[in-house]
């Protein structure tokens, strides 16, 4: 017999939810992963750069199967609950995702003023919940907040080997908008290559 699909409801973020959040296991394992190809071709002269349609600057993401799969705990600074609640307390918005009444996910928000774009600082769905819809929902929330703001996008940050929450947001109608392999400090993370993504936003006034 199927699993029964519980019911999903959300409702504003609260600092007390974040004993729900922080005992939710929201680490991921993959066994693909992108990979950053740069082309970097330096010009030889001007008359190269005439009737040449070759890319000068090139950046591709390329998919690759990584063996043994990579796990990733994106607890990493944030062990314990005291963080989660700073995390919560230093947001100017945000949703808890319901599934029959218990805390299944989060989104937290706040606004880049100088841009006008909502920044998604985190999103979290619990493992089990992942079958329900429970993350769109949740970006859905976020996409209404940002209008309700007058923001023109959501935009958010994320990592080439966290290959499932890249397919995720493509699904939901995110798009890569720059790409940073520096982004990261010296550590366990430096090597990895930041993505950022996107999603414009309609408004009342992409008619005028």
């Amino acid at each position: 017999m199927d699993e029964e699909m519980p019911h999903i409801e959300v409702r504003a973020i609260h600092v007390n939810d974040a004993p729900a959040l922080h005992a939710l296991d929201y680490n991921f394992e993959t066994d693909r992963i992108y990979t950053l190809c740069v082309q970097n071709r330096l010009m030889q002269d001007s008359d190269d750069a005439g009737g040449n349609d070759r890319p000068v600057f090139a950046f591709e993401l390329l998919e690759k199967q990584v063996d043994p799969p990579i796990y990733k705990n994106l607890r990493e600074g944030e062990e314990t609950l005291a963080a989660m609640e700073e995390k919560i307390r230093g947001v100017e918005g945000g949703y808890v995702a319901l599934a029959d009444g218990e805390v299944a996910g989060a989104i937290l928000l706040r606004v880049e003023e100088w841009r006008s774009v909502t920044l998604i600082q985190d999103i979290i769905v619990g493992h089990q919940y992942r079958r329900y819809g429970v993350g769109s929902l949740l970006l859905n929330c976020a996409a209404d907040w940002a209008r309700k703001c007058d923001c023109w996008a959501i935009i958010l940050e994320t990592q080439n080997i966290n290959y499932p929450a890249i397919q995720f947001y493509l699904r939901n109608g995110l798009e890569v908008w720059s790409i940073n392999p520096h982004f990261y400090p010296p550590g366990p993370s430096a090597h990895e290559v930041a993505i950022s993504m996107g999603k414009r936003l309609s408004t009342s006034n992409d008619g005028n």
